[in-house]
């Protein structure tokens, strides 16, 4: 369809202008700016697609959080107003999101994933506004989060190779690339100039991982079988995708 060729575009667009900057070469700038508000307008697109009932429901309210996030990033990058304000919303507002998610799906032990998020992304805001922020909970909260990805993908992966073994394989891929995604990070923290990687490698390497647990996970998410008999799972691939397109757009001020 015409809609995700043009959301693929965006998507990449995005990455591109991400490995531009880390490496200093020209266009990064607009391709960056072009990207956030592409991913803007298709967050209000999907918003708006969805909208039911005069009800404000998951499908709306997480989207318009999305918009406000990514127009905060995108007024921070440009020195423009409202910026500060528009990173308080939407931060906090993703971050009670998450947690509202976790609640509803707290007999999965899956429920700590976006709870420990939530934790993370509320932290995050104190680090991009400079306020003061408790030692170790951001990155704590993120590490955890970042470990548990993979076990739990593999676990499920497992638990599904003998009556599904197409979404198995398909969780196994998964873990695979946040395993690999958990490694870089643990590298960047711990041996920040080991193994004679250039430092500018770490978040190149962090956009290539998140791009493509987002491609797959949207690959994932249209097998019929995951929306029909995993609910449950679907609901918390879409999560995690979420999750990493959090987290690849806030590499934008990480590039600065």
């Amino acid at each position: 369809m015409l809609r995700n060729r043009l959301y693929l575009l965006v998507g990449a667009t995005l990455v591109v202008g991400l490995l531009l900057k880390f490496m200093h070469w020209p266009g990064a700038g607009t391709m960056l700016i072009t990207s956030l508000g592409g991913i803007a307008i298709a967050l209000l697109e999907y918003a708006i697609r969805n909208r039911k009932s005069k009800l404000l429901t998951r499908n709306i309210i997480y989207p318009l959080l999305g918009v406000v996030y990514v127009l905060g990033i995108l007024f921070k990058v440009m020195h423009l107003p409202g910026a500060g304000i528009m990173l308080v919303v939407s931060m906090i507002g993703l971050s009670f999101a998450l947690a509202e998610f976790a609640f509803s799906i707290r007999k999965s032990v899956h429920a700590i994933l976006p709870l420990l998020f939530s934790i993370t992304v509320f932290f995050a805001l104190f680090r991009i506004l400079h306020w003061p922020e408790p030692p170790y909970v951001l990155y704590g909260s993120y590490f955890v989060f970042a470990i548990l990805v993979p076990v739990l993908l593999f676990l499920r992966g497992y638990k599904l190779k003998n009556t599904e073994p197409n979404l198995s394989s398909h969780f196994m891929v998964l873990t695979a690339l946040s395993f690999i995604l958990c490694l870089v990070e643990f590298k960047l923290k711990l041996y920040p100039e080991g193994l004679g990687m250039e430092k500018y490698m770490h978040p190149i390497l962090d956009v290539l991982l998140l791009s493509g647990l987002l491609l797959y996970i949207r690959k994932t998410l249209q097998i019929e079988q995951l929306k029909i008999k995993f609910q449950n799972d679907h609901k918390l691939l879409q999560c995690l995708g979420g999750i990493y397109l959090i987290q690849l757009v806030i590499l934008v001020l990480a590039s600065k």
